[in-house]
């Protein structure tokens, strides 16, 4: 009797769903920071085409979320997997789900969640991210064009700010690097002295 209350899986608390559907949302808006502030990365509009794949895997949604992008010049599903799933043993279904997508001519790219909230790079892109919209005018967009040009491509942060007017200059050079122009490495602090670099045409 001892042994099969052991055996007996735990039941989930009430408010699971709602704990997981947060964690999906939040991995989600993470992904989205990230491909935002990624000049080499555009979003796409979603369709349902490799989540009815994992349905037919049997994967639950709440394991994972698809972005569709483009990279370079193909089309590419991003699966981005929570943490709990890549560690155990769905991870192969996930793989299963890759394989499949092949055989429709789609490409997925597996993505696991410790990968997404990576530090410090996710936290300077959601804070990039949320200076999307910051207003900057023509003119101080050709000063700091001229300004960039003139040194190499790229400058300071601060160098740059005190070429915008308004109250907020950092963040209207950061609705830059959203729109594409600009972009900064993501992967150090994001100070005064961090460098902002043009993007170069492909």
């Amino acid at each position: 009797m001892l042994d099969a209350d052991v055996a007996r899986p735990k039941p989930l608390p009430e408010n699971a769903n709602a704990v997981f559907s947060r964690r999906r949302r939040s991995l989600r808006q993470s992904v989205e920071a990230l491909i935002l502030v990624h000049p080499s990365v555009r979003r796409l509009t979603d369709d349902r085409a490799v989540d009815d794949l994992a349905d037919d895997l049997m994967i639950a949604s709440e394991d994972f979320t698809v972005l569709k992008v483009e990279l370079g010049r193909r089309e590419v599903y991003l699966v981005c997997v929570s943490n709990a799933a890549w560690r155990n043993r769905s991870r192969h279904s996930f793989f299963a789900l890759k394989a499949l997508a092949a055989k429709t001519d789609r490409t997925v790219v597996l993505v696991p969640e410790s990968f997404i909230r990576r530090e410090p790079r996710l936290s300077n892109a959601m804070m990039i991210a949320s200076a999307a919209g910051a207003e900057i005018g023509f003119s101080d967009r050709m000063k700091l064009l001229a300004h960039l040009i003139d040194n190499g491509g790229s400058a300071p942060l601060v160098d740059l700010a005190v070429l915008v007017r308004g109250e907020d200059p950092i963040s209207a050079i950061m609705a830059l690097v959203v729109e594409g122009g600009l972009y900064v490495d993501l992967e150090k602090p994001i100070l005064p002295g961090t460098e902002v670099h043009l993007v170069q045409p492909i």
